[in-house]
């Protein structure tokens, strides 16, 4: 299908009256949402906040400003001057600037507000800004990548990726996801409300699950690394580990475990049986059992039964 343009709302302000006054530009548009699509949004330093409502209409809010008129402020804010594109498959909304910036750009901030109906796709990508998605996508996918800023997720979907630089994340669902994965260079990780399938690594911040129903993969290069099931089935994997910090599992009472947990410095409680020895310890649940390998540089590491 060919690249298709809609305008069907516009509205742009773009002034400089004096060397004092700012520059800006806010523009509207709104797309016939379709089912199958993926709203893309794309951001340099934007703030981006995601809305979910009823209707068959995605609509896109972008608002962009300048400290300074100088000519630098806006050749820098007409860069910015957001493109809204129909692909067919995608409804892209950008607002990015390939250019440096400088002290004659002057503060420059930006806004993106969208709001879409349940079941599409979400993906968004800002070079440095916040993320915050709320509401119910349905069964649908949702994917942040956030360079520089903290996202926030608060609703329900099928499926939720995060990546983020520096910033934490942090995620409040509905209903358990059939998949979460998350990982923070610098900053926390943080779901409530659990996931079917769930991964989370770290390089400095801690890591807090819970609500967990199966397998899950955790690293804290420097952070705590917490988790705790609701339930899990016969023959899940979980794989924990800590660099400086501990970690504490909490499993169903009676789960059956096979496995070892190593610690370089730190020692072992468990509620469940097994073999322990110096910090260490060794798990035998048999078949069905679940796979256990947690493993720690300087920390402890607790394993207990729920209530």
């Amino acid at each position: 299908m060919p690249m298709r343009r809609l305008a069907v709302a516009f509205a742009v302000t773009l002034f400089a009256a004096s060397a004092a006054a700012d520059v800006e530009i806010r523009q509207e548009h709104s797309f016939d949402a379709r089912t199958g699509q993926t709203v893309v949004i794309e951001a340099s330093f934007h703030r981006v906040e995601v809305e979910v409502v009823p209707g068959d209409t995605v609509h896109a809010i972008v608002e962009i400003s300048s400290s300074s008129s100088s000519r630098a402020a806006e050749r820098a804010v007409e860069e910015l001057r957001p493109v809204f594109e129909d692909r067919g498959d995608r409804l892209v909304v950008r607002s990015t600037r390939k250019g440096g910036w400088s002290w004659r750009t002057g503060r420059i901030e930006g806004r993106i507000a969208i709001t879409l109906p349940p079941g599409l796709d979400l993906s968004v990508d800002t070079s440095s800004g916040a993320i915050t998605v709320d509401g119910d996508l349905g069964d649908a996918v949702a994917t942040c990548d956030a360079s520089s800023g903290s996202v926030t997720v608060a609703g329900a979907m099928r499926e939720l990726r995060i990546s983020t630089s520096s910033g934490s994340i942090r995620a409040e669902v509905e209903r358990p996801l059939e998949r979460f994965s998350a990982s923070a260079s610098s900053g926390s990780v943080r779901l409530v409300g659990g996931a079917e399938q769930a991964s989370a690594d770290t390089s400095s911040g801690s890591i807090t699950l819970t609500g967990l129903r199966g397998n899950a993969t955790m690293s804290a290069s420097s952070g705590a690394v917490s988790a705790r099931w609701d339930a899990i089935p016969p023959g899940a994997t979980i794989k924990a580990g800590a660099s400086s910090g501990g970690v504490t599992l909490e499993l169903p009472p009676g789960t059956a475990l096979s496995g070892t947990v190593r610690t370089g410095s730190g020692g072992v409680r468990s509620d469940f049986p097994g073999t322990f020895d110096r910090g260490n310890a060794t798990f035998h649940g048999g078949d069905g059992a679940v796979d256990l390998r947690v493993s720690t540089s300087s920390g402890s590491v607790k394993l207990l039964a729920g209530s």
